[in-house]
């Protein structure tokens, strides 16, 4: 592969089975190790030794979330502070300790705090079942029933490969990915790890340090990095929490260069990156400028408002609702910036001349070109219907109590007639677990005045078509004018992760738990389903013919695009390497930034925050006293400022790379990515060697928080041992 295909114009970053295809791309770059120390998940390392990818976990409430690496032998895994969050979050409303506001510093292995349906997942290994899938596409004709075939069999590989590993602890899970729309699928096996417990967290005050005014911004002076631990049964098999389980045992672990890197250094990272468009048509990208990106921004403006008007009530609500509102304000940033940044980059007129430059080498590319324009025209006039009944089913962080109605009706009163094999995705058996984690979850994290103002806030959006004005007139109705009676009297907040485990289960809910049925909000999620399945399905068969229209556009580019550029599939979720270099960028004219910050600057950032007297400004950048004692005493204060923090660097990351490590040429973990700077918001449609710039935590900075300040040298001595 030439050199060329490192800096395509779509990305700098690629699946973890493309590594040893790109190995000369990134020794030109500066990688001094060998691919097969990197990827071991196609199994084309003859050494034996463990790989990096070995090292790797996709970390979250049921192994989702973002990416942890290993950094001992003894199963201790360092991630985000942002990752780990909810994890900590829920510790902290179980044990009555502020976790997130206070920190924790671990002095022994007793005293790590079990976490609630976090798990870690580690990437085994990669075949490609392409053909499989494909041949089942090329069967059907029409769209919906392509895609619910297509649904069924990758469900169906993943399940079938999943019993044939013989686990019986629940330690192997299998999924099948899709790659390139119609073309490319994948089948990953994952270790899954379901004891997580927490070691060492940094105060809000620093791991938080600047809030959501610095979110997405450069220079960044934040500590966001947490360390947990990973146990298994006594017999070294995957189990639940128990006592007496023991730390995971590896000999894959990323080696901790405590000198961190410097600017010009190759840097690296491997992590698990959501949802990438970077072959996405013109059609597609102005309707995401144009339609879900606004719709997006109001709905996140207003719950957000909401959080801020109920989580003063008492520190119990704002526990409740912290997770909520990180991932709302977190979001909310980052669409405003994506907004900004594609136009700064004219990304749609660059890609509307690509288009052009297809059509004039291939004429037949016209025809799709035209009919995916027709389909985001048909899904614009749709959109409005589609977002009301999304508020009124409690996505993107709405009401609890109609997520989980919506989910109970349509497990017990439909998908579980089904036959299994035919359900949708997430009522199959072998996902319901995770289903159970996920309502669970959302259920106990109510808080009522809150969630009566969801209720109120989804009730209140504009109806237009008159089977949907039917639904919401019926589903008003059940709730009757007292909104909080409905959400305090409510069966299902009742439920806790066993009780729903129960009620779900084939079979059995019916039986043991009629009045479920009858709750208020399973009885709305009633009232509302023909519509929303309509809308559903509609939805589902059009974005099916998007997909064979994209897949036959990707082939149209491929024979017509220069050798130069490689397709390689977007993100997806599934374990990817990036490749970049620490450097800065020139941010604006005459402002051009470093790659690296020091407690200096954080110092500033206090300093001028206090001098200021805004409670708000105080909130976010005021740091702990201790700290801001050893930065302005007279002893203390040459040295510790000069302590490295974050780092900047040119790798092609988006969200679920938060996480990721950054590791130098020789494999050795240098800092841990956590953001991505205002101008490489646009990553999800395209890698640019001039804005693209992700920030780390520095290695030195981890070390010198948990060793120097926070006491914890036996964690310091387990990373370098």
């Amino acid at each position: 592969m030439s050199s060329s295909s490192s800096a395509s114009p779509r990305f700098r970053s690629w699946p973890i089975t493309a590594t040893g295809a790109i190995e000369a791309d990134l020794k030109a770059m500066g990688l001094r190790i060998g691919a097969d120390a990197i990827d071991g998940t196609t199994g084309t390392n003859g050494s034996g030794n463990p790989c990096l990818s070995d090292a790797l976990v996709s970390v979250g409430a049921a192994g989702r979330g973002g990416t942890g690496s290993f950094v001992s032998q003894n199963g201790l895994i360092i991630t985000n502070w942002h990752v780990a969050y909810d994890a900590v979050r829920k510790a902290s409303l179980k044990d009555g300790r502020d976790y997130l506001k206070e920190g924790l510093v671990t002095e022994n292995r007793a005293d790590e705090v079990p976490t609630e349906n976090y798990e870690v997942w580690i990437t085994k290994t990669c075949s490609d079942v392409s053909d499989t899938i494909v041949a089942e596409i090329a069967k059907e004709s029409d769209p919906l029933r392509r895609a619910n075939n297509v649904r069924d069999k990758m469900q169906q590989v993943a399940k079938s490969a999943q019993e044939k590993s013989g686990d019986a602890s629940g330690g192997i899970r299998c999924d099948v990915q899709e790659m390139l729309p119609n073309e490319s699928y994948v089948l990953f096996t994952y270790e899954r790890l379901r004891d997580v417990r927490i070691v060492y967290v940094p105060p809000k005050s620093l791991g938080n340090f600047g809030g959501d005014a610095d979110n997405f911004e450069w220079p960044r002076h934040t500590a966001d990095f947490t360390l947990l631990r990973a146990y298994v049964g006594p017999d070294g098999e995957a189990a639940d929490y128990s006592p007496d389980n023991v730390p995971y045992r590896t000999e894959a672990r990323l080696k901790v260069q405590k000198n961190g890197a410097s600017e010009g250094d190759m840097v690296f990272l491997l992590g698990f990156p959501g949802r990438t468009m970077r072959y996405a048509p013109t059609s597609r990208l102005r309707y995401s400028d144009e339609v879900a990106v606004p719709a997006m921004v109001k709905d996140f403006r207003r719950k957000l408002e909401l959080i801020a008007r109920h989580e003063t009530a008492s520190p119990d609500a704002a526990l409740k609702l912290g997770g909520s509102k990180a991932s709302l304000a977190n979001e909310y940033k980052r669409s405003g910036g994506k907004l900004v940044m594609m136009r700064k980059l004219g990304l749609l007129a660059e890609r509307a001349a690509e288009e052009e430059d297809l059509v004039r080498k291939a004429p037949e590319a016209r025809a799709p070109l035209t009919r995916l324009a027709e389909i985001y025209d048909e899904l614009r006039l749709t959109e409005s219907t589609s977002s009301t009944l999304q508020a009124l089913r409690g996505v993107y962080a709405g009401s609890a109590l109609l997520a989980a109605g919506h989910a109970v009706h349509e497990c017990l009163s439909v998908e579980s007639k089904k036959p299994d094999a035919e359900r949708e995705t997430a009522y199959r058996e072998r996902n319901l677990p995770f289903l159970v984690q996920r309502l669970a979850k959302r259920l106990g994290d109510i808080h009522v005045p809150h969630e009566t103002a969801l209720l109120e806030d989804a009730l209140r959006i504009p109806t237009e078509s008159s089977a949907l004005s039917d639904a919401h007139r019926r589903v008003t109705s059940i709730l009757g004018d007292d909104l909080e009676a409905a959400v305090t009297s409510a069966e299902l907040r009742k439920l806790d992760a066993d009780a729903l485990r129960g009620c779900l289960a084939d079979g059995s809910a019916e039986k043991d738990a009629p009045s479920l049925q009858k709750d208020p909000f399973v009885l709305c999620a009633a009232a509302l389903w023909s519509t929303y399945e309509a809308d559903r399905d509609r939805t589902k068969a059009l974005l099916s013919e998007r997909d064979a229209l994209f897949a036959e556009l990707l082939e149209l580019q491929r024979r017509h695009t220069s050798d130069s550029e490689v397709f390689y599939p977007d993100c997806n979720g599934s374990l990817r390497i990036s490749a970049g270099h620490v450097e800065g960028y020139e941010a604006a004219d005459a402002v051009v930034h470093t790659p690296s910050t020091t407690l200096s600057g954080l110092l500033d950032k206090t300093v001028e925050a206090r001098l200021g007297g805004d409670d708000a400004a105080v909130a976010q950048f005021g740091c702990p006293d201790r700290l801001y004692g050893l930065l302005t005493e007279e002893v203390t204060a040459e040295s510790v400022k000069k302590v490295p923090v974050c780092l900047l660097y040119s790798t092609d990351t988006v969200g679920g790379n938060s996480g990721s490590p950054v590791m130098n040429g020789d494999g050795e973990f240098v800092a841990i990515n956590f953001d991505r700077q205002r101008q490489g918001l646009m990553n999800e449609f395209k890698w640019s060697k001039d804005y693209s710039r992700s920030i780390g935590v520095d290695v030195r900075y981890i070390l010198w928080l948990v060793g120097e300040y926070g006491g914890a040298t036996h964690l310091v001595e387990e990373m370098l041992s």
